[in-house]
Formats: structure tokens, C-alpha cells, sequence
């Protein structure tokens, strides 16, 4: 999967292109950290980037919190909060699973149900990442993808409402569940980046269903 970017004009489609830009970035927090997304947590311009994109959100209540601003971890300590966090653990597994498939419904039967809806939307997983499809960042990334074709069919004058559906459900039946188990194990691990990008996430993601029942087909508000 990748970034997807367009030209919006107008207030409305402004809004649809913050939405997608804040799936991407939430996206990019929770793949392993790479040595630009640890500078910018460690500056704060990634904490500022969200919340320039929540001030232009449809709705409020949303606040980016610290994201570790002025951590004072080094890059390989911010690596490895990651790898102790989400991929390395006892018999049990890591203390927090990014895998959908860990916590409900059977990990096959999962991966197919979110491969279905990445492959109806003509998507296939980067073949660098070599990750399962029901990575956290990989459901984001598709939210990203989603939303990016509603704001172009805005833009080009062209019916929204199967993405608007498409959004409406993968958050209901898989997106909002795992952010919600994500953040109940993340919150007892003290890793502060991780606590405040899982608190965001989660509420962002029940913001945009509740904002998504309000809006009617064809894209359009009831």
C-alpha cells in the first residue's frame, strides 16, 4: 500500500483529504520506526502534523498529545519499545498483538474477510513489507486508501457512496475492535508514544463511524 495524494478544493473535500491524511500518518506511527519517524516524534513534527490535520476534521474533541515530543530515547531505544511492545514476548506472545486476527474471529477467517475488502477495492499488499493484512497499520492504510477515493469522487463529481459504505463497515466490523483491544494492552505498558498514538487512533476511529452514520448515500449528509 502506499501514500495517495489529490488536488481538493473546497471546505468539504478539504475535510475528506485531512481525514485520509491523519489514517496515513496513524498508519506510518504504528509500522516498526524507522529513523525519520523517530526524529520527528523526538522534535515534535509529527504531534504538530496531527494536529494541524485534527483542526480541519468535520468534528472536535480530538488532540494529538505529546506522540514523544522531546523523548529523551535514543533511536535504538525507541526501536526496541517497539519490538518489546508489539513483536517480542513470552510463550504467550508480545504484550500487545497489531494483528487483528490475535484477539477475535480466528486468524484465517479474518485474514480473508480483510483480504476480501482490500481486493474488491483493486489493493494488494507491498510485497516489501511482506506483512499479514490484518496489521493495525495495514487497516489504516486501507481507511487511507478509502477515504483518498471519496475525496476524488468529490473532486470529480462522481457517486461516493460505496466508499462511504466500504468505510462505514471495515470500521464497524474490524477497525474499531482492534484499536479498542489495542489500547486496553498498550495503556499498562507505560510506553508513552505508543499509549498516546492508541488513545488517538481509537478515538478517531469511533469520531469518524459515528460521523460516517450521519451521512447518507451518495455521499451526501441526511
Amino acid at each position: 500500500m502506499e501514500t495517495y495524494q489529490v488536488e481538493l478544493k473546497g471546505a468539504e473535500a478539504e475535510q475528506i483529504g485531512c481525514r485520509s491524511r491523519l489514517y496515513s500518518l496513524l498508519s506510518s506511527g504504528f509500522r516498526f520506526p524507522s529513523p525519520q519517524i523517530y526524529e520527528g516524534a523526538k522534535t515534535g513534527k509529527f504531534a504538530a502534523e496531527i494536529q494541524a490535520v485534527i483542526a480541519n476534521l468535520p468534528y472536535a474533541g480530538l488532540t494529538a498529545g505529546e506522540l514523544g515530543r522531546e523523548t529523551g530515547l535514543s533511536c535504538e531505544e525507541f526501536q526496541s519499545n517497539y519490538i518489546g511492545l508489539f513483536e517480542v514476548g513470552n510463550n504467550d506472545g508480545p504484550p500487545c498483538f497489531l494483528y487483528e486476527g490475535e484477539y477475535a474471529g480466528g486468524r484465517m477467517k479474518v485474514m480473508e474477510e480483510v483480504l476480501r475488502f482490500y481486493h474488491h477495492f483493486g489493493l494488494r499488499l507491498s510485497t516489501e513489507k511482506r506483512d499479514r493484512p490484518d496489521h493495525l497499520a495495514s487497516e489504516l492504510e486501507f481507511m487511507h486508501l478509502l477515504t483518498f477515493k471519496e475525496a476524488k469522487a468529490m473532486v470529480d463529481g462522481k457517486e461516493s457512496g460505496a466508499y462511504l459504505k466500504a468505510e462505514r463497515d471495515f470500521l464497524r466490523f474490524h477497525l474499531s475492535d482492534l484499536l479498542m483491544a489495542v489500547g486496553k494492552r498498550v495503556g499498562g505498558n507505560r510506553v508513552l508514544f505508543y499509549t498516546d498514538l492508541a488513545h488517538l487512533a481509537e478515538n478517531f476511529c469511533k469520531k469518524e463511524l459515528a460521523y460516517l452514520l450521519t451521512i447518507g448515500k451518495g455521499g451526501k449528509s441526511d
